[in-house]
Protein backbone atom coordinates (compact mmCIF):
# COMPACT_ATOMS: atom_id res chain seq x y z
CA UNK A 1 0.00 0.00 0.00
CA UNK A 2 2.63 1.97 0.77
CA UNK A 3 4.89 1.76 -2.34
CA UNK A 4 1.55 2.43 -4.30
CA UNK A 5 0.88 5.65 -2.36
CA UNK A 6 4.71 6.84 -2.93
CA UNK A 7 4.59 5.85 -6.90
CA UNK A 8 1.65 7.94 -6.93
CA UNK A 9 3.32 10.94 -4.98
CA UNK A 10 6.04 10.46 -7.37
CA UNK A 11 3.99 10.44 -10.72
CA UNK A 12 1.81 13.20 -9.59
CA UNK A 13 5.45 15.49 -8.53
CA UNK A 14 6.75 14.37 -12.15
CA UNK A 15 3.52 16.10 -13.44
CA UNK A 16 3.34 18.97 -12.03
CA UNK A 17 7.34 19.90 -12.90
CA UNK A 18 7.05 19.04 -15.91
CA UNK A 19 3.95 21.54 -16.72
CA UNK A 20 6.39 24.05 -15.08
CA UNK A 21 9.59 23.23 -16.66
CA UNK A 22 9.02 23.78 -20.02
CA UNK A 23 10.56 27.24 -20.25
CA UNK A 24 13.69 26.64 -17.48
CA UNK A 25 13.18 29.93 -16.73
CA UNK A 26 13.42 32.01 -12.69
CA UNK A 27 9.86 32.46 -12.43
CA UNK A 28 9.26 29.01 -13.03
CA UNK A 29 11.68 28.02 -10.20
CA UNK A 30 9.48 30.15 -7.65
CA UNK A 31 6.57 29.56 -9.22
CA UNK A 32 6.19 33.31 -8.87
CA UNK A 33 5.87 36.72 -11.93
CA UNK A 34 8.05 38.27 -9.15
CA UNK A 35 10.70 35.87 -9.33
CA UNK A 36 13.72 38.10 -10.50
CA UNK A 37 13.23 40.75 -8.05
CA UNK A 38 12.72 38.15 -4.83
CA UNK A 39 15.75 36.23 -6.12
CA UNK A 40 18.47 39.12 -5.61
CA UNK A 41 17.55 39.45 -2.32
CA UNK A 42 16.62 35.65 -1.52
CA UNK A 43 19.74 34.23 -3.10
CA UNK A 44 22.59 36.44 -0.71
CA UNK A 45 20.62 35.68 2.45
CA UNK A 46 20.25 32.29 1.32
CA UNK A 47 24.10 31.79 1.28
CA UNK A 48 24.58 34.15 4.48
CA UNK A 49 22.61 31.48 6.14
CA UNK A 50 24.81 28.74 4.98
CA UNK A 51 27.96 26.65 6.22
CA UNK A 52 31.22 27.32 5.10
CA UNK A 53 32.11 25.11 1.86
CA UNK A 54 35.46 25.63 1.08
CA UNK A 55 37.72 22.99 0.10
CA UNK A 56 34.19 20.72 0.88
CA UNK A 57 32.49 17.80 -1.29
CA UNK A 58 29.03 19.23 -1.70
CA UNK A 59 25.85 17.19 -2.34
CA UNK A 60 23.02 19.76 -3.67
CA UNK A 61 19.60 18.34 -4.06
CA UNK A 62 16.85 19.53 -6.08
CA UNK A 63 19.08 21.98 -7.72
CA UNK A 64 17.05 23.50 -10.65
CA UNK A 65 18.70 25.81 -13.06
CA UNK A 66 21.22 25.90 -10.94
CA UNK A 67 21.00 29.36 -8.78
CA UNK A 68 23.13 28.26 -6.30
CA UNK A 69 25.28 25.68 -8.40
CA UNK A 70 27.59 28.20 -9.62
CA UNK A 71 28.24 29.89 -6.14
CA UNK A 72 28.94 26.71 -4.04
CA UNK A 73 31.18 25.71 -6.95
CA UNK A 74 33.65 28.49 -6.67
CA UNK A 75 34.86 27.73 -2.93
CA UNK A 76 33.90 24.12 -3.09
CA UNK A 77 36.23 21.02 -3.61
CA UNK A 78 33.40 19.42 -5.71
CA UNK A 79 29.55 19.84 -5.71
CA UNK A 80 27.35 16.89 -7.20
CA UNK A 81 24.29 18.54 -8.58
CA UNK A 82 20.94 16.65 -8.65
CA UNK A 83 17.64 17.44 -9.93
CA UNK A 84 15.01 14.95 -11.81
CA UNK A 85 13.98 17.86 -14.60
CA UNK A 86 16.23 17.62 -17.18
CA UNK A 87 15.11 20.87 -18.78
CA UNK A 88 16.56 22.19 -15.41
CA UNK A 89 19.70 20.53 -15.83
CA UNK A 90 20.16 21.91 -18.72
CA UNK A 91 20.10 25.07 -18.24
CA UNK A 92 22.49 24.50 -15.09
CA UNK A 93 24.72 22.86 -17.22
CA UNK A 94 24.55 25.80 -19.27
CA UNK A 95 25.24 28.07 -17.06
CA UNK A 96 27.62 26.32 -14.79
CA UNK A 97 28.91 23.34 -17.17
CA UNK A 98 32.23 25.39 -17.68
CA UNK A 99 33.11 25.07 -13.90
CA UNK A 100 34.79 21.48 -13.91
CA UNK A 101 34.13 20.34 -10.50
CA UNK A 102 30.54 19.60 -10.74
CA UNK A 103 28.91 16.67 -11.65
CA UNK A 104 25.19 17.16 -13.10
CA UNK A 105 23.43 14.17 -12.39
CA UNK A 106 19.42 13.82 -13.95
CA UNK A 107 17.65 11.33 -11.59
CA UNK A 108 14.83 10.79 -8.67
CA UNK A 109 16.30 11.56 -5.14
CA UNK A 110 14.23 8.93 -3.75
CA UNK A 111 15.72 6.54 -6.09
CA UNK A 112 19.52 7.91 -6.02
CA UNK A 113 22.45 6.23 -3.95
CA UNK A 114 25.88 7.25 -3.07
CA UNK A 115 28.54 5.98 -1.14
CA UNK A 116 28.54 6.53 2.69
CA UNK A 117 30.28 9.55 4.11
CA UNK A 118 30.85 10.88 0.65
CA UNK A 119 29.95 14.27 1.09
CA UNK A 120 30.76 16.96 4.12
CA UNK A 121 27.60 19.39 3.03
CA UNK A 122 24.63 18.42 2.30
CA UNK A 123 22.14 21.89 0.45
CA UNK A 124 19.02 22.07 -0.74
CA UNK A 125 16.46 24.62 -1.55
CA UNK A 126 12.92 24.00 -1.93
CA UNK A 127 12.71 20.19 -1.78
CA UNK A 128 11.09 18.45 1.25
CA UNK A 129 7.59 19.57 0.40
CA UNK A 130 7.25 17.83 -3.19
CA UNK A 131 8.10 14.28 -1.31
CA UNK A 132 5.53 12.45 0.92
CA UNK A 133 6.07 11.88 4.59
CA UNK A 134 7.59 8.03 4.02
CA UNK A 135 9.87 9.71 0.99
CA UNK A 136 11.28 12.58 3.47
CA UNK A 137 12.11 10.05 6.07
CA UNK A 138 13.69 7.55 3.59
CA UNK A 139 15.91 10.74 2.31
CA UNK A 140 16.86 12.43 5.63
CA UNK A 141 18.15 8.61 6.77
CA UNK A 142 19.82 8.43 3.30
CA UNK A 143 21.15 11.62 3.59
CA UNK A 144 22.80 10.68 7.41
CA UNK A 145 24.87 8.06 5.73
CA UNK A 146 25.74 10.25 2.66
CA UNK A 147 27.23 12.65 4.66
CA UNK A 148 30.73 12.32 7.07
CA UNK A 149 30.36 12.40 11.08
CA UNK A 150 29.80 16.25 11.49
CA UNK A 151 29.04 17.29 8.51
CA UNK A 152 26.84 20.12 7.85
CA UNK A 153 23.07 19.55 6.02
CA UNK A 154 21.52 23.06 5.18
CA UNK A 155 17.39 22.96 4.00
CA UNK A 156 14.86 25.54 3.00
CA UNK A 157 11.12 25.21 2.25
CA UNK A 158 7.53 26.98 2.23
CA UNK A 159 5.47 26.05 5.23
CA UNK A 160 1.93 25.70 5.89
CA UNK A 161 1.13 27.58 2.46
CA UNK A 162 2.14 28.11 -1.32
CA UNK A 163 4.38 31.21 -1.44
CA UNK A 164 4.28 31.95 -5.08
CA UNK A 165 1.43 33.54 -7.36
CA UNK A 166 1.45 31.04 -10.67
CA UNK A 167 -1.52 29.61 -11.36
CA UNK A 168 -1.42 26.01 -11.11
CA UNK A 169 -4.12 23.43 -12.24
CA UNK A 170 -3.12 20.90 -9.56
CA UNK A 171 -0.55 21.36 -6.69
CA UNK A 172 0.35 18.09 -5.09
CA UNK A 173 2.91 20.02 -2.84
CA UNK A 174 3.32 19.21 0.89
CA UNK A 175 3.17 22.45 2.97
CA UNK A 176 3.92 20.95 6.46
CA UNK A 177 4.55 23.28 9.90
CA UNK A 178 8.12 23.98 10.88
CA UNK A 179 7.48 21.53 13.93
CA UNK A 180 7.01 18.71 11.37
CA UNK A 181 10.09 19.25 9.81
CA UNK A 182 11.77 19.69 13.27
CA UNK A 183 10.56 16.20 14.48
CA UNK A 184 11.32 14.51 10.89
CA UNK A 185 14.98 16.16 11.04
CA UNK A 186 15.70 14.89 14.49
CA UNK A 187 13.97 11.91 14.78
CA UNK A 188 15.63 10.11 12.42
CA UNK A 189 18.56 7.72 13.11
CA UNK A 190 21.00 5.75 10.95
CA UNK A 191 23.95 3.37 10.72
CA UNK A 192 25.51 1.47 13.94
CA UNK A 193 26.34 3.26 16.11
CA UNK A 194 23.11 5.44 15.70
CA UNK A 195 24.23 8.36 14.05
CA UNK A 196 20.97 11.76 13.24
CA UNK A 197 20.82 15.00 12.87
CA UNK A 198 20.45 17.75 15.32
CA UNK A 199 19.58 21.46 14.34
CA UNK A 200 22.04 24.50 15.06
CA UNK A 201 19.00 26.40 13.49
CA UNK A 202 15.87 27.26 12.33
CA UNK A 203 14.57 30.54 10.92
CA UNK A 204 12.50 32.16 8.43
CA UNK A 205 13.17 33.89 5.40
CA UNK A 206 13.86 37.50 5.58
CA UNK A 207 13.40 38.28 2.07
CA UNK A 208 9.91 37.01 1.78
CA UNK A 209 8.69 38.48 4.81
CA UNK A 210 9.98 41.91 3.58
CA UNK A 211 8.40 41.41 0.01
CA UNK A 212 5.71 39.71 0.21
CA UNK A 213 5.14 39.53 3.84
CA UNK A 214 5.49 35.65 4.10
CA UNK A 215 6.54 34.12 6.86
CA UNK A 216 6.46 30.40 5.93
CA UNK A 217 9.66 30.54 4.29
CA UNK A 218 12.03 28.45 6.49
CA UNK A 219 15.60 27.13 6.57
CA UNK A 220 17.67 24.80 8.92
CA UNK A 221 20.79 24.29 9.29
CA UNK A 222 21.67 20.36 10.88
CA UNK A 223 25.00 18.46 11.71
CA UNK A 224 25.49 15.20 11.71
CA UNK A 225 25.78 13.55 15.24
CA UNK A 226 25.85 10.37 17.59
CA UNK A 227 22.15 9.97 18.39
CA UNK A 228 21.90 7.87 21.57
CA UNK A 229 18.89 9.31 22.98
CA UNK A 230 14.88 10.32 21.39
CA UNK A 231 13.90 13.82 20.80
CA UNK A 232 10.72 15.77 22.77
CA UNK A 233 9.72 12.61 24.25
CA UNK A 234 10.00 10.20 20.47
CA UNK A 235 11.60 7.56 19.08
CA UNK A 236 10.24 7.72 15.65
CA UNK A 237 8.60 10.18 13.56
CA UNK A 238 5.78 7.88 13.47
CA UNK A 239 5.26 8.60 17.38
CA UNK A 240 5.36 11.96 16.45
CA UNK A 241 2.89 12.11 14.72
CA UNK A 242 0.46 9.80 16.83
CA UNK A 243 0.68 12.20 19.45
CA UNK A 244 -0.05 15.35 18.09
CA UNK A 245 -3.29 17.51 17.35
CA UNK A 246 -4.63 18.74 14.95
CA UNK A 247 -5.93 22.12 13.83
CA UNK A 248 -9.16 21.99 12.14
CA UNK A 249 -7.80 22.47 8.68
CA UNK A 250 -5.62 19.40 8.56
CA UNK A 251 -2.51 21.12 9.78
CA UNK A 252 -0.54 20.67 13.36
CA UNK A 253 -0.68 22.58 15.92
CA UNK A 254 2.69 24.17 17.25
Amino acid sequence: MADNQNDKSRKDMSAFWEQHSKEASLEEMFLDSQAKEISKMEEREILSLMCDVKKKDVLELGSGIGRFTGTLAKDANHVTSLDFMEPFVRKNKETNGHLKNITFVTADVTKQHFEPKSFDVVFSNWLLMYLSDAEVNELIINIIKWIKPGGKVFFRESCFRQSGNTKRDFNPTNYRSPSTYCAMLQLAKAETPAMGLDILFCRNIKAYIELKKNHHQCCWLLQKVSRTTSHQGYDTFQQFLDNKQYTKNGGFKI
